[in-house]
């Protein structure tokens, strides 16, 4: 039953992907975003990675009430600049760092990692700047202890 719960995240996010990237073809034409738009249907909702924060991440993103934000978002922003809730963090000794997303040995901080137009987006993982994978602590945990 989890599982379902899961695959209805990833299904919901993806058509809302979809609905966003389209929007965002017909009112800014020749941008490129259009070859994203080809690859995420040809793909299906494998560029939609299944870890829950990920996932969380993208939502959010797609949230937003402009269509060219939600894009410039997605394709531009760095996790760092995330609101705290959703910011990937894990503890290195006493310091938190902010993690990154490595798919295919690619270590990257853009939440346009997340996204895997050309590969299978389920394969990726949180890590630091290494690519050694980190536990993340949960900031909705924390914020309710």
């Amino acid at each position: 039953m989890h599982r379902a719960i899961s695959e209805a995240k990833d299904v919901n996010a993806y058509k809302h992907l979809l609905r966003v990237l389209g929007d965002y073809c017909k009112k800014f034409v020749a941008t490129g975003v259009d070859e994203l738009l080809t690859q995420a249907i040809d793909k299906g909702k494998s560029v939609i990675p299944s870890d829950k924060l990920a996932l969380s991440i993208i939502s959010d993103l797609l949230k937003n009430e402009s269509v060219g934000a939600a894009v410039q978002a997605l394709l531009n922003m760095r996790f760092s600049d995330l609101p705290i809730e959703l910011r990937p963090v894990y503890k290195d000794g006493i310091k938190c760092r902010c993690a990154m997303w490595t798919a295919d040995d690619v270590v990257g901080d853009k939440v346009r990692n997340l996204l895997r137009f050309d590969k299978d987006a389920k394969k990726g993982k949180w890590t630091d700047i290494d690519g050694k994978p980190v536990e993340l602590v949960d900031m909705m945990k924390e914020e309710e202890k």
